[in-house]
């Protein structure tokens, strides 16, 4: 059926598969670069107080090389956001973005670690509002955090890869 026919193709193209790291956004190669650009939400990641993943979906913005994402006004718990907690005791964080298509030759992601801080209200605001038409009547009010990347990884299917299966 189709899920051999797809494992056959994947097995005989593996070479199509390029991956690569580097130290910012800005020296992504446009194929990456444009799979965080076109990405209306990432998955931010960080480490909780026992030192275990809190992955968490988010809204975010590119300011100067650099993600934000602010607490905004979806409901939450009374408690202070523990994505914030987190930063605040292990600046470790991560933010994910991902492509995905039913054909598979179409998927990509973009892996983002780096150095987390808290900015005050407000930060990157603009960009957010320019990104999600939902801020325009109420922009993010909340702390903000800010992801300072140190290694940027990414991996997608080659495009050289032929047209149908």
């Amino acid at each position: 059926g189709r899920f051999e026919q797809e494992k056959r193709f994947v097995l005989q193209h593996n070479d199509r598969m390029p991956g690569d790291a580097c130290h910012s956004l800005s020296e992504l190669p446009p194929e990456a670069a444009s799979i965080v650009h076109e990405a209306r939400r990432a998955v931010l990641s960080t480490l909780d107080r026992f030192g275990k993943p809190h992955a968490v979906p988010v809204c975010f913005a590119v300011v100067h090389d650099e993600l934000v994402t602010a607490i905004d006004h979806k409901p939450k718990s009374k408690r202070r956001a523990a994505r914030l907690v987190n930063v605040e005791r292990n600046p470790a964080a991560a933010m994910l973005f991902d492509r995905w298509d039913e054909d598979w030759r179409r998927l990509g992601w973009v892996l983002v670690r780096g150095v987390a801080r808290i900015e005050p209200p407000g930060t990157g605001s603009l960009e957010l509002v320019r990104r999600y038409p939902q801020y325009s009547r109420r922009p993010p009010d909340g702390e903000v955090i800010a992801l300072s990347p140190e290694r940027v990884t990414w991996w997608l299917w080659g495009e050289s890869a032929p047209a149908s299966l």
